[in-house]
């Protein structure tokens, strides 16, 4: 699809959705959203509100610790002396404990002592409902460890709640001499005190309640396990959460509803009124959000282009763009390609040509200088020789420029085969010459297996060895290490040498750019497209003085540049 077409596709369908969202919104969307976030608000709230009142719970079941978990107390239990109870069962004291009712009882589940403090400051047995149910049943006051906690309500006539904790010493040792339970009326009072601290007004029904005015009883015929918060409105301005209260038995028992003024959706409400209003603040939205659209499917897609252009310009290497679409600009990129591939062209029937030209003179010389050799034989003397040495040597390095130029300007063939880091790190060190000044340390593995052109991987590896070697004319070390990385194979080279400049480093992949007397500068370039034809990238870093590492980066399974595998 060609861009103009694309970016008008987009715009109409951009447009006739922004209308069709516009109306749905105007209509139903806009309120509906208001009314789940009522509806959420409220339930935060209620679950609030719940979270206070476990708040109570826990703390009234720290102060009920404080007692249990006291020598004092220890004894008491077992002796009931009254010095104990003159001492810290006085009503003041408890009552700035907010505590209406405290029970000692012993482990064979007898009340040892027990109390209701009344707000006279007097004090009053304990109701006998009470008593009746820790007779029943040992679960306000069994605890089978140290660490046991019990906290919950009572369903008396009216609701308390408790705490109820197992008596140990100072130092949190039993044996466990029974249990002490606190408790707190949750009177009206208390239900104040709620509403006081989240800040809501809070009411309480009893689950069977049959007198209960009908928001409750609604209420209580949706209120379950699977739906703990129940929310309904409950007049134009109000609205109410309502929650299921379960007793220290986990029965339930209790109805909580706290209210709330309906601000939100009131707010909803007019902002449906509102939003024909804000389309002209949609039309500037709609605008920038086509601006975007064009940014990033044109100029960004642009630029991406023109940077992979500069890029290969400036490496002065003749790389494709590899781009995919049918759009101006991978057009454009196509078209780039095929110059780079006709320039590549170009270079290979040139390089023909030349080594054509060039071997035949140059066979040429070889042969005479092996017939003078062979000639003169013993009689020749020591400049002589020299000289045709020189021919030879100079004969073989043309002859390298050549197949070099050949090389480079070849599409590359690779023939894989199975093989493993090590040995193509050793097969290739045997055939450079290192110097003794030179220690080379291998800690290559064995392992994995990967596929690769094993004789086009040496030449890479002895080319990297060689510039290494040269860069240690005084002596130094070279370290080669392999490890496999998330299905590839890492290879690295560092050497001890003279290091490169921040110029070099950037030229150093660039054909027949060289920083050798002798040379054509097409070893790393050559090293850099058998590697990538490979599915690997390679690497370098190199700071002047201390020396240059190359990295290679090689797919166990070759991968095509486009992505597939080989």
């Amino acid at each position: 699809m060609r861009m103009r077409k694309k970016m008008l596709t987009i715009m109409i369908t951009m447009s006739i959705v922004m209308i069709l969202t516009m109306y749905a919104a105007s209509q139903f969307i806009l309120l509906e959203s208001f009314a789940r976030l009522e509806e959420k608000n409220v339930q935060q709230n209620v679950e609030r509100t719940l979270s206070a009142l476990s708040n109570e719970l826990a703390e009234l079941s720290s102060k009920a610790g404080d007692y249990a978990e006291w020598d004092e107390t220890y004894v008491f239990v077992q002796d009931a002396n009254e010095e104990y109870i003159q001492n810290n069962l006085d009503a003041p004291t408890w009552a700035n404990l907010r505590a209406d009712l405290v029970l000692f009882i012993n482990s064979s589940g007898q009340i040892v002592f027990g109390t209701v403090f009344q707000p006279d400051m007097t004090t009053t047995p304990i109701p006998q409902s009470l008593v009746e149910l820790i007779s029943a049943n040992d679960t306000l006051w069994y605890h089978p460890s140290a660490e046991s906690r019990i906290t919950g309500i009572v369903p008396l006539a009216e609701p308390l709640l408790i705490a109820s904790r197992p008596i140990l010493t100072s130092f949190h040792e039993g044996p466990i001499r029974g249990a002490l339970i606190m408790g707190r009326y949750l009177n009206s009072e208390e239900i104040e005190y709620l509403s006081q601290t989240v800040h809501l007004p809070l009411s309480l029904s009893r689950f069977d309640d049959s007198q209960a005015s009908s928001d409750f009883q609604t209420a209580r015929s949706s209120l379950s396990e699977e739906t703990p918060v129940f929310v309904q409105p409950l007049n134009a301005d109000s609205v109410a959460g309502y929650a299921l209260i379960t007793d220290v038995y986990e029965d339930p028992y209790l109805v909580l509803r706290a209210t709330m003024p309906r601000d939100i959706y009131k707010q909803g409400k007019a902002s449906v009124v509102y939003f024909l209003v804000s389309l002209v603040g949609t039309g500037m939205i709609f605008g920038s959000i086509v601006m975007l659209i064009l940014e990033k499917q044109v100029l960004s897609q642009m630029d991406r282009l023109a940077s992979d252009v500069r890029s290969i310009g400036k490496s002065r290497s003749l790389e494709r763009l590899s781009w995919s679409g049918t759009d101006e600009l991978s057009v454009l990129a196509e078209a780039i390609d095929s110059m780079m591939e006709e320039r590549l062209h170009a270079i290979a029937q040139l390089a023909a040509m030349v080594g054509h030209d060039l071997r035949n003179p140059l066979t040429s010389i070889a042969s005479a200088a092996y017939y003078l050799r062979m000639k003169m034989g013993p009689e020749m003397g020591p400049k002589v020789k020299e000289m045709l040495d020189i021919i030879v040597k100079d004969v073989e390095y043309s002859n390298n420029i050549i197949n070099d130029l050949s090389e480079y300007s070849r599409p590359i063939t690779l023939a894989l085969m199975e093989t493993n880091p090590k040995s193509m790190v050793k097969e290739a060190l045997a055939l450079v010459n290192i110097p003794a000044n030179v220690p080379v340390v291998d800690f290559t593995e064995d392992k994995p297996k990967i596929k690769v052109d094993t004789d086009k991987m040496k030449r890479v590896f002895v080319n990297i060895v060689k510039n290494a070697v040269e860069a240690m004319p005084e002596g130094g070390k070279l370290i080669i290490e392999s490890r496999e990385k998330k299905g590839k194979v890492e290879i690295a080279f560092t050497d001890t040498g003279v290091g490169m400049t921040k110029e070099t480093l950037e030229r150093i992949f660039t054909p027949l750019f060289t920083t050798k007397a002798r040379g054509m500068g097409f070893g790393t370039a050559i090293c850099k497209r058998i590697i990538e034809a490979h599915g690997g990238k390679i690497s370098v870093e190199s700071t002047v003085g201390t020396g240059t590492t190359f990295t290679f980066i090689i797919p166990i399974e070759p991968m095509l540049k486009g992505g597939g595998k080989l």
